[in-house]
């Protein structure tokens, strides 16, 4: 699993920015249900919406809720989609209206959307002008795997398509089940100690509130910053030798310079040679292929058990 090449200092900011929208706080949504219009649901800031008819023209503002529509079966129906929209492909055939920073309301008008859904983190702080621009906004705010599936009821309620919805969730939970049903039986003591190099300079990674560090756990490892001070952290060399993971996970394809790092030759996972590079956005992105980390991962930390 690879992703694109190394960056400057900005990109890994505004990278860790990006991962940090994928956390926030959840709803509760029991099942999928079948969609009536005209309808009235709850979304994660709290809001009730009203949704008279299926949503014809859906503008997403997120890569993941822009992937969620897609997986859902109504990726024709998105008319504007925020910047690194870029999963499925035919995603980044779609017009981009913002990114994470600024929203292009001129252009959204334009396209005369009668849904929009977005992160709850970024679309409250443009909440006021899109209420005044008078557009349906529908923000999830999922914190963890569940709430994760629980959206994706939510918005399968919201665009008409309930039961496609339950199908996906469906498929995630045994996906989630096959790997928690085995890692139960796996002592502590066989559970490796991992450590996420999110970025290098500074050195990050992820800390409890990521779901890094929820998958990690799910596929029957331990996070070397379980202990952190947020979901994503800057953190010390010094403490990766101190903390001696047994493996090292980088979102980045830089294994190389990581193995050649003088300080780190000691390192458990150095010297074993498990250093191994993941998909950044399949561990951070809030859609479904939060189950297919989950399954990579334990190949990854149990390989004599799933592989």
């Amino acid at each position: 699993m690879r992703i694109g090449g190394k960056g400057g200092r900005l990109w890994g900011f505004a990278l860790a920015l990006i991962f940090c929208l994928a956390i926030g706080g959840g709803h509760s949504l029991s099942q999928g249900e079948a969609s009536v219009f005209p309808m009235v649901i709850t979304d994660g800031l709290g809001r009730k919406l009203e949704i008279t008819s299926v949503p014809q023209k859906i503008i997403t503002l997120t890569p993941s809720v822009t992937e969620n529509v897609f997986a859902l079966g109504a990726g024709d129906k998105i008319v504007g989609v925020s910047s690194y929209s870029d999963y499925p492909v035919a995603a980044t055939k779609k017009p981009i209206v913002g990114d994470a920073f600024q929203l292009n309301f001129e252009q959204i008008l334009l396209l005369e959307p009668d849904l929009i859904i977005g992160d709850a983190q970024l679309v409250q702080s443009h909440m006021a002008k899109l209420e005044e621009l008078g557009l349906p906004v529908l923000a999830i705010n999922p914190t963890s795997l569940q709430e994760v599936m629980e959206d994706l009821l939510l918005i399968g309620q919201a665009i008409g398509r309930g039961d496609g919805a339950r199908q996906v969730v469906d498929e995630m939970q045994a996906k989630i089940r096959r790997v928690t049903n085995v890692v139960k039986l796996i002592p502590k003591e066989d559970r490796p100690l991992v450590f996420v190099e999110v970025w290098d300079e500074p050195l990050m990674t992820c800390g409890p509130g990521s779901f890094m560090q929820e998958l990690i756990e799910l596929a029957g490892g331990e996070n070397l910053a379980a202990d952190a001070g947020g979901a994503w952290v800057e953190y010390s060399s010094e403490q990766v030798l101190i903390g001696d993971p047994e493996v090292i996970l980088l979102t980045r394809p830089y294994v190389q310079e990581v193995m050649e790092r003088v300080p780190w030759q000691q390192v458990r996972a150095v010297v074993t040679g498990s250093v191994i590079e993941v998909d950044a956005d399949a561990f951070v992105r809030t859609t479904p292929r939060l189950a297919d980390a989950l399954v990579d991962l334990a190949n990854i930390l149990h390989p004599e058990i799933f592989q």
